[in-house]
């Protein structure tokens, strides 16, 4: 594994010496940014380079070449720069876990493309690489849910349910969903979706909002028995910016 780090850390080491990448962000809105017209052919001659003396390594190399290549032909030629090390670096070294064309792969595949378009490398956080290594298939799968609906029609999942209301000890209980919008049909673990809220939560990517007043219930004697309650699963501030830099 150390070796497989090193790897990755040589190729952005590696770009980083045979491209001006620090000009990049400077000049990403200058006439000159847009002079990198061959940089997919710069960047696969480096991978090679690097990583030719290392034969145990073939598939990694394919692996790199492969991804690189689809990565910076998804960039329109004219907006293409060089990607920043601190970008590259870390999502070589995600690659390496992830099959190909997998939800993590193509995340970070558009992070990458993210970094090098100097319409979108405003997006491309350095911290975004290890939220997307953070995540299960399930959970990148559920973002691009969420964001499909939210770009096509500013809408979030929502949930409606009730609880129960014991006055004695003045507590909540006995949930009843009476409306579910989030998708379980792609999960591969659909009975996990509390804990990926819990968990996208805990990265800062999404929250569970109230998107009403809470409605109290009442019995026939006109006590409060329960309540209905509102929620809506949406993006952060950060998850918004998150899911710019790794979508489309």
């Amino acid at each position: 594994m150390a070796e497989e780090v090193d790897l990755a850390t040589a190729v952005a080491v590696e770009v980083a010496k045979q491209i001006p990448v620090k000009d990049a962000y400077d000049d990403a809105v200058k006439p000159g940014a847009r002079q990198v017209g061959n940089i997919v052919e710069d960047i696969t001659k480096t991978v090679l380079l690097t990583l030719a003396p290392i034969q145990y390594a073939a598939a990694l190399q394919d692996r790199y070449r492969n991804f690189l290549d689809k990565s910076v032909r998804r960039v329109p030629e004219d907006n293409r720069l060089p990607p920043p090390p601190q970008v590259l670096g870390p999502v070589l070294e995600g690659i390496r876990y992830e099959p190909e064309d997998s939800p993590i792969s193509e995340m970070f595949s558009q992070l990458l493309s993210s970094s090098m378009d100097q319409t979108r490398v405003h997006n491309a956080h350095p911290a975004f690489s290890q939220i997307v290594r953070q995540l299960s298939a399930d959970e990148a799968t559920l973002l691009s849910a969420m964001w499909t609906l939210w770009k096509q029609e500013r809408q979030s999942f929502r949930q409606r349910f009730t609880q129960d209301y014991d006055r004695s000890s003045n507590t909540f209980s006995n949930i009843k969903m009476e409306l579910d919008e989030i998708p379980r049909a792609n999960l591969m673990f659909p009975e996990n979706v509390e804990f990926y809220g819990q968990h996208l939560y805990a990265l800062g990517v999404t929250a569970f909002f109230d998107s009403a007043q809470q409605e109290p219930l009442y019995d026939e004697n006109q006590i409060q028995n329960g309540i209905r309650v509102f929620k809506e699963l949406r993006f952060t501030d950060v998850g918004r910016k998150f899911m710019e830099a790794v979508s489309l």
